[in-house]
């Protein structure tokens, strides 16, 4: 597997703008005109508390009309506000989800480096240091999930063109973080089998090397299948190529003339050992293309960078 790393973006982080919006202006209710009063009374008389008269019937109707076109206003203002604070997205807002996709990023490049020292340990490194490779590249994953669900948490990718471009994003990750997963189970269930060959191959007797091969075709038997189509497809071939190598190689140490009266029978052995070899190549030749081909299906890059670019855009706007 040969992950490709969602690059952040190069584009700086812009700072939210410190100019503050407009406040909407409230409507100014029309004061009404003062209504004249009848001369006051006498005090002590019934008349001293004399009521204001009723405004004509022309000015109630003309401040009932302003209070509800005042009412309208005033409604049309708060459903905007609303409509901003609940479906729109700040700068501050894409700001905080382009430095949340940079970390989801650095994740990704970990866990990439993580799986290659992973494969390229898996013949090689001692027990100890193959089960540390495991952890770490399962940490990895964990944390590029862990990440990636903080990311999509937040509001700049909640609305707008950066839920759809999220979506595809997320769409891409959640496969992509699928096939990590069977890389790393896969190389945990084939590496008996694996270390099994190499052990094999180390051998410097006939004897030995005919007990070593019989050993690595029964390991290789004993992984069963892989959730990684492509690793399983490379040991299931390795499995056929291997159990015949054994059966050959053991029957040409059986041979006591090879060079003499058993030389007839002893190149159609050869034969048979140089054909196994040429098969162990191009099975190794297939895994590789098959591999690239899953890469480059799984791959993030193309919808990361669109993501990346959307939201350092935004923060400018």
């Amino acid at each position: 597997m040969n992950p490709t790393s969602t690059e952040p973006t190069n584009e700086p982080t812009v700072p939210e703008t410190n100019s503050v919006p407009t406040e909407p202006v409230t409507p100014v209710v029309p004061v009404e005109p003062m209504t004249p009063t009848s001369p006051a009374a006498p005090i002590g008389s019934p008349e001293t508390l004399v009521p204001t008269p009723e405004p004509k019937k022309s000015q109630k109707k003309l401040f009932t009309i302003l209070g509800v076109v005042g009412g309208v206003i005033l409604l049309a203002v708060i459903g905007v506000l609303l409509y901003t604070t609940l479906s729109g997205a700040s700068p501050e807002d894409y700001k905080k989800a382009t430095t949340q996709y940079n970390t989801t990023s650095s994740a990704n490049s970990s866990l990439a480096r993580d799986v290659s020292s992973l494969n390229s340990g898996l013949r090689s490194d001692t027990d100890e240091e193959f089960n540390t490779a495991v952890k770490d590249a399962e940490t990895s994953l964990g944390k590029l999930k862990e990440e990636n669900t903080k990311l999509g948490d937040l509001k700049a990718v909640k609305v707008g063109e950066g839920k759809d471009l999220y979506k595809t994003f997320n769409d891409k990750m959640t496969g992509y973080t699928a096939y990590a997963g069977d890389i790393i189970e896969s190389s945990k269930k084939a590496r008996p089998g694996i270390i099994a060959c190499e052990k094999a191959r180390d051998t410097t007797t006939s004897a030995e090397r005919i007990a070593g091969l019989k050993d690595c075709s029964t390991a290789l038997v004993a992984v069963g299948d892989l959730p990684s189509a492509a690793f399983d497809a490379y040991v299931k071939s390795l499995t056929t190529i291997y159990a015949d190598y054994a059966v050959t190689y053991e029957k040409v140490s059986a041979l006591t003339n090879p060079l003499g009266a058993q030389y007839e029978e002893y190149k159609v052995l050869r034969d048979k050992l140089s054909a196994s070899t040429k098969s162990l190549t191009t099975a190794a030749k297939d895994y590789q293309t098959a591999v690239k081909a899953k890469d480059d299906e799984v791959s993030v890059k193309d919808a990361a960078q669109a993501l990346g670019k959307f939201l350092s855009e935004q923060q400018t706007k």
